[in-house]
């Protein structure tokens, strides 16, 4: 089906307006990047090739001949999708350096191990945003959720919306985070507060809350580490 077809809120462009780039699969993020398809395929079609073929962390070593071997990529479009990722790189590397890739993490031992897990959720945000991991006895990952997205100084923290989804994953154990635009990596009187309230919710369904990590660029604040869970 060709996008022209598609239900308007169906179409990548207006989903990305509607919902924002981070609620868009990789498949629309390619295909408003490559922006047209062809006479037989849509650009929607060939973006979801592109991603049966590919994951993310395989692009950088993709070639220029191996993206044209997938029918509607020309040579501008296989420019395009490597200018984006070298853009991506370079922003990356601008960076200090991750720990460790999000893709080997698969416990929790400490709070960096937060930091770099949840690395490409908060990297260039300006808003503070909300999520849970969910753990296993072991502190090895289930999967993790964004909560909530809040203002660029202020989230809020849903005791009953994370306590039921971990419920949801099986777990035995949350770590919260949340990330600080403002660069400063301390937590506010709300934090604590929202905090306290978690773990006493938590409690009552015999899950652990094992910590609240506050990610303010390469800094963490850790609760557990200052002694306040």
């Amino acid at each position: 089906m060709k996008i022209k077809e598609m239900a308007a809120e169906n179409r990548p462009v207006e989903r990305l307006l509607t919902c924002g780039a981070e609620g868009l699969s990789n498949a629309e993020l390619i295909a408003l990047v490559l922006k047209t398809g062809t006479k037989e395929r849509s650009v929607l079609d060939i973006a979801q090739e592109f991603f049966s073929k590919y994951q993310l962390k395989d692009i950088g070593g993709v070639t220029i001949p191996e993206l044209l071997k997938i029918k509607g990529i020309g040579k501008v479009k296989a420019c395009q999708i490597k200018a984006l990722f070298e853009i991506s790189k370079r922003m990356l590397c601008q960076e200090k350096t991750v720990l460790k890739s999000p893709e080997q993490i698969k416990k929790i031992v400490c709070p960096m191990d937060v930091r770099d897990f949840l690395y490409p959720v908060f990297f260039g945000l300006t808003q503070e945003k909300l999520v849970a991991v969910f753990l296993t006895q072991r502190n090895d990952i289930i999967n993790y959720k964004v909560i909530t997205t809040g203002t660029s100084n202020q989230t809020l923290i849903s005791s009953k919306d994370i306590v039921l989804e971990a419920l949801r994953n099986g777990a035995d154990g949350i770590i919260i985070a949340h990330n600080h635009p403002s660069g400063v990596c301390e937590p506010s009187i709300d934090d604590k507060q929202a905090t306290e309230n978690l773990k006493k919710a938590s409690r009552l369904m015999d899950i652990s809350l094992l910590d609240h990590v506050i990610v303010s660029g390469d800094e963490v604040f850790s609760f557990r580490e200052k002694g306040l869970i």
